[in-house]
């Protein structure tokens, strides 16, 4: 991150500079504030575009509205959410939150508490979407957006092209309806949540786009089956089904899914296992 650019976040968030700490981010460009208690991140305008940033700004307050616990957007100096500043070579969009003192959700894997707490949240945000579908019908990028389908398995070979124009196919019939599909954050990891005392904080709405609920269900089983697999915890058929059985039982106290819809959950889950595995 040019040092350029990190100093303009001074006149633009009335911050120290120097004190930012180093918090991570996909490029190392997510900054806390001690002095203001704000996170503030910084991002490449060749990699996000405005409409999208308020797009995911839209969300989150959407969210933050109807109880979804996620960090505030914070106004600039200049009463404004996104700010334009300019470096040498690249230019930024910057974006400011409230911090949230707590810790990312680490050890969970047997602790159904917190799993069914886990599917409870995002069956919230699932609820959330639907209630207004109608308000969030235009202007956000579809499930398939990032996917150039040419590029994806080019040199992957025979066999595997043909598994990925066999997922490719089954999507393509699946139902849009509002019951199924909405605006959903389509990255909720265990890294995404913020606990603090016995609240979840969801975090980074970055990904957020339209796409299958069920898909969007998926992605976290996904990720604790990988969690658990690279730490040897549990026995991975029966972390699954505590997992699921658990995590279903929250998501389903704040929304529904239908029967055909949750019996797609494992092939959902097999494309990011199999996209992580071959493509990422």
């Amino acid at each position: 991150m040019q040092k350029i650019i990190i100093k303009q976040s001074e006149k633009v968030y009335g911050v120290d500079s120097d004190k930012l700490e180093l918090l991570g981010g996909f490029d190392d460009n997510v900054f806390l504030s001690h002095d203001r208690n704000i996170v503030i991140k910084f991002l490449d305008t060749k990699k996000h575009r405005k409409e999208n940033l308020l797009k995911e700004l839209e969300v989150i307050k959407l969210m933050s509205t109807n109880g979804i616990n996620t960090p505030a957007p914070i106004l600039s100096q200049n009463g404004k959410f996104i700010e334009l500043v300019k470096g040498q070579k690249k230019d930024f969009y910057i974006i400011a939150f409230s911090n949230v003192e707590g810790n990312v959700l680490l050890d969970y894997e047997e602790d159904n508490h917190l799993i069914k707490q886990w599917g409870r949240t995002l069956g919230e945000m699932h609820e959330v979407s639907k209630n207004y579908s109608l308000e969030l019908d235009k202007g956000y990028l579809e499930w398939n957006h990032d996917i150039n389908y040419e590029d994806f398995s080019k040199g992957t070979g025979r066999i595997i092209k043909k598994k990925w124009s066999t997922y490719m196919e089954q999507l393509s019939i699946m139902p849009f309806n509002k019951d199924v599909y909405g605006v959903v954050h389509h990255d909720l990891h265990n890294q995404n949540i913020m606990m603090s005392g016995n609240e979840m904080y969801v975090l980074d709405f970055g990904d957020v786009r339209k796409s299958w609920y069920a898909y969007d269900a998926s992605i976290p089983i996904y990720h604790a089956l990988e969690k658990n697999r690279t730490q040897n915890k549990i026995n991975s058929a029966e972390f699954y089904e505590q997992f699921t059985k658990h995590f279903f039982e929250g998501y389903l106290e704040k929304t529904t899914i239908s029967e055909e819809q949750y019996k797609l959950i494992p092939f959902f889950w097999s494309i990011g296992c199999y996209t992580h595995t071959y493509f990422l």
